[in-house]
């Protein structure tokens, strides 16, 4: 990955994902401002891991555009994608909080920019600031929400509201436009794994999401039409 030191007067820009979703965006300005601000913006690219399972925890990382693939599972099972995350969202958190090897692997998607906040610059904040350490501590409760709602997805009995729910959390819930004016990147077999279908599967349940509007597809790309018909199909029977 490429990194670039970044410029004073970029900071607005760099703000302002973490300001309309996200951890950040639950949080008083000033402490989105400095966080941001001991931030280095990395580019990545498609393919690339932002950092694997087992290696050591650096940090935190926030993206500014693109999308991350969050891998993992039991260490008897073969790691597998199991939700993307995108603009406004941050992981890494055991990095400022007890370190040690990380225990996931984060995998660009997209071509994405990042903004890395070190454990060199983070954790001083941290120590010298009770206020500050708890702030990023509720990384962790954030963490907890999105494993509910992964466990939740997957425990739908119908396969097409399985899928709609998938594709509701790992597109953003229709909160983010797509870098890419073709769609999002993603595969059916990407699908498949998320939603614990077959790629046959998915290809005819998104072929019917096609028709009723909700979404358009091309290769390998898939956008949100419409967002509220495609939730109210996902949750309408609450499961």
């Amino acid at each position: 990955m490429a990194r670039n030191e970044p410029f004073e007067h970029q900071l607005l820009d760099r703000e302002a994902p973490f300001a309309a979703r996200g951890w950040l965006a639950e949080h008083p300005a000033q402490f989105r401002k400095q966080i941001v601000g001991c931030g280095v913006v990395v580019d990545a690219a498609p393919g690339s891991a932002v950092f694997r399972e087992g290696d050591p925890s650096n940090g935190l990382y926030g993206i500014l555009a693109g999308a991350i693939g969050v891998e993992g599972g039991h260490p008897r099972q073969t790691p597998q994608l199991g939700h993307v995350l995108r603009r406004g969202e941050w992981f890494g958190l055991k990095a400022p909080l007890h370190g040690g090897p990380r225990e996931l692997t984060y995998r660009v998607l997209e071509p994405s920019r990042l903004l890395f906040v070190s454990n060199a610059r983070l954790v001083p904040l941290m120590q010298a600031d009770p206020e500050i350490a708890v702030r990023v501590g509720q990384l962790a409760e954030l963490g907890n929400r999105l494993g509910a709602w992964v466990v939740r997805d997957l425990l739908t009995p119908d396969a097409g509201r399985r899928l709609a729910c998938v594709l509701l959390r790992v597109l953003g819930t229709g909160e983010v436009v797509p870098d890419d004016p073709l769609g999002f990147w993603l595969t059916h077999q990407q699908l498949a794994d998320m939603a614990n279908l077959s790629r046959f599967h998915v290809g005819r349940k998104l072929a019917s999401f096609v028709a009723a509007g909700w979404i358009d597809t091309g290769y390998n790309r898939i956008r949100l039409l419409d967002a509220e018909a495609l939730a109210a199909f996902a949750y309408g029977d609450n499961g």
